[in-house]
């Protein structure tokens, strides 16, 4: 089995330059019991995607463990528009209801996919029977998941946190298991 630990990241300031949002004082707080989380779990590698605020929610782990993040663009959240978007909800349900509808200069939830899933099978290949660990974001980690399974959706994307850890086992090219681990104090 090659394990995949996705970490979404943790509670960011709302900004409109993507690349350069930070975590919040309160997400620092919960980055730092990701310590905790990962202090039995032997990673191979970190990769995330090339937002600050994913790297700097799996900095922490990085660290405690003397392991270097690899920033990936492909790992980079779906881009919903280019524009300001009126109603985020009712946008995020536009595309989830038709996976090829992209708003101007967004992406569809298929062109999203075809960007990311591809370097996460070259990871699953690179890291056979290893674990490793992937910053990333809410929309593209549930597109990650559902190329495999299709039952990860709207309504998975919607029960996730800030941040939040998914265990997913891959064989090979195939998703075995998805768990969503609880993330404890780091007293």
């Amino acid at each position: 089995m090659t394990i995949v630990y996705f970490v979404r990241h943790a509670h960011s300031v709302y900004t409109p330059d993507e690349y350069n949002r930070p975590i919040s004082e309160a997400g620092r707080v919960e980055a730092l019991k990701l310590i905790k989380l990962f202090e039995n779990i032997d990673v191979q590698a970190m990769y995330t995607s090339s937002y600050l605020r994913a790297i700097q929610t799996i900095e922490p782990i990085a660290q405690a463990k003397n392991l270097s993040i690899t920033q990936m663009e492909a790992l980079n959240e779906r881009l919903l528009s280019n524009a300001p978007i009126e109603n985020f909800a009712e946008a995020i349900l536009k595309v989830w209801q038709n996976p090829t509808f992209a708003y101007p200069g967004g992406e569809s939830n298929i062109a999203a996919q075809n960007r990311a899933v591809p370097v996460l099978k070259e990871l699953l290949k690179q890291h056979e029977h290893e674990v490793i660990v992937i910053g990333t974001h809410g929309n593209i980690l549930t597109l990650m998941l559902q190329a495999f399974n299709t039952q990860y959706g709207l309504a998975f994307w919607k029960g996730l946190a800030m941040p939040d850890v998914i265990k997913a086992e891959f064989l090979h090219n195939e998703l075995v298991s998805v768990e969503k681990i609880a993330i404890t104090s780091k007293d």
